[in-house]
């Protein structure tokens, strides 16, 4: 059971990480050896990979599930790696559920992770506002909030 219930939340949040920087997937061949080859020897019991890349191939993104059975991925580009460290749902900070919903209340947050980029911890959230119909909704207004580890707003990004 718990298998299934990471693999489905694999599966929504790579779909999730897609569309919010527009990414695709496609296969480990079209990746740029370097990245595969650091993203393999840094996780070496990486399991349930999925690779996906910006349109511009500026950034490859790894996601996959850890040695710990938790979601986490790995951003490739030429200025660096950054390591993304997926918080479940009932995890979240308090702190940064009280400022989205003071922030912007007309939005939800669709995922919460760890972010670190050269040895800087910060946390971010991924928020959208959704319009539609039942089964049908798309996500509108999207944004990042990035917040310091003691939950401190750093900046919001427009991602559309």
């Amino acid at each position: 059971m718990k298998r299934i219930l990471i693999l489905a939340t694999l599966l929504a949040m790579s779909q999730t990480l897609v569309f919010a920087q527009k990414e695709h997937s496609i296969k480990e061949a079209d990746v740029p050896i370097r990245f595969v080859k650091d993203f393999q020897s840094q996780n070496k019991n990486a399991q349930n990979v999925t690779w996906t890349m910006t349109p511009d191939s500026v950034y490859y993104m790894a996601t996959f599930v850890n040695s710990d059975g938790d979601l986490q991925a790995q951003r490739f580009s030429n200025h660096g790696t950054e390591t993304r460290y997926f918080i479940e749902p009932q995890y979240y900070p308090h702190a940064i559920k009280d400022t989205v919903a003071n922030r912007f209340p007309k939005h939800k947050i669709t995922c919460v992770y760890i972010r670190n980029l050269k040895g800087k911890m910060t946390y971010q959230a991924r928020i959208a506002q959704y319009k539609g119909f039942l089964f049908w909704k798309k996500e509108t207004n999207v944004k990042t909030v990035s917040f310091e580890t003691d939950c401190k707003l750093i900046e919001v990004i427009d991602e559309q």
